[in-house]
């Protein structure tokens, strides 16, 4: 049986560190303007979802609004600031020739997921694609990787991201979990997870899967 491997988007795949911390700022500048955001309280916003984040400052009847107006700037602006991750092209084409199923859980919504793919033109290799706007809960739930799994009728496979809730759902998913080592808010606490693996780049996770999958 085929296997899968799912990857986390921002912070995974693309490098959306810059865009998303413009985004904060540019609607804390309009909501809370006497507010300063500290970069410690920048990097926390790496990772959960727009409306987990939100909940932290406003009431729940302003969260709408605020997302749509972080969504608005930062839908305008991927191509401002977003890049892609040494080597993704040619781990997803070297997997893709393997014959593994390849897909996107993320807690960006589906559309803004599709922007940052379709800009570096690596769309083409995932045959699934899950945003917030498919489940009713975030990671860690395991709610998103499940529902890939389903929809590429598969059982097995593995997880990869940047944050310590992408090996928590992996891990509540059935899935070996692969932690990346670039987050800007280090890997220490992804490490205390105990993934599967820790990589400090693609090249390292292709050399796993030829020597532990491909033999």
């Amino acid at each position: 049986m085929k296997k899968a491997i799912l990857f986390d988007l921002d912070g995974t795949l693309l490098n959306t560190d810059l865009l998303i911390k413009k985004s904060f700022i540019h609607t804390f500048k309009k909501y809370k303007p006497d507010y300063t955001l500290s970069e410690e309280e920048l990097l926390s916003f790496l990772g959960p979802s727009l409306k987990n984040t939100f909940s932290r400052y406003v009431e729940a009847d302003q969260i709408d609004e605020l997302i749509q107006y972080y969504r608005d700037y930062n839908h305008k602006h991927h191509e401002d600031f977003v890049t892609i991750y040494p080597n993704v092209k040619e781990m997803l084409e070297y997997l893709k020739k393997q014959g593994f199923l390849l897909g996107v859980v993320t807690t960006k919504y589906k559309e803004a997921a599709y922007l940052g793919l379709d800009l570096f033109n690596i769309t083409q290799y995932f045959d699934v694609v899950i945003g917030e706007n498919d489940v009713k809960k975030s990671k860690p739930d395991p709610e998103g990787i499940l529902c890939a799994l389903k929809k590429l009728n598969c059982r097995e496979g593995y997880y990869i991201g940047d944050n310590v809730t992408d090996i928590q759902a992996g891990k509540r998913a059935g899935v070996k979990t692969v932690g990346v080592k670039w987050s800007p808010k280090g890997y220490q606490l992804i490490e205390k997870e105990n993934p599967d693996l820790l990589i400090n780049d693609y090249k390292e996770f292709m050399e796993y899967i030829k020597e532990n999958e491909l033999c």
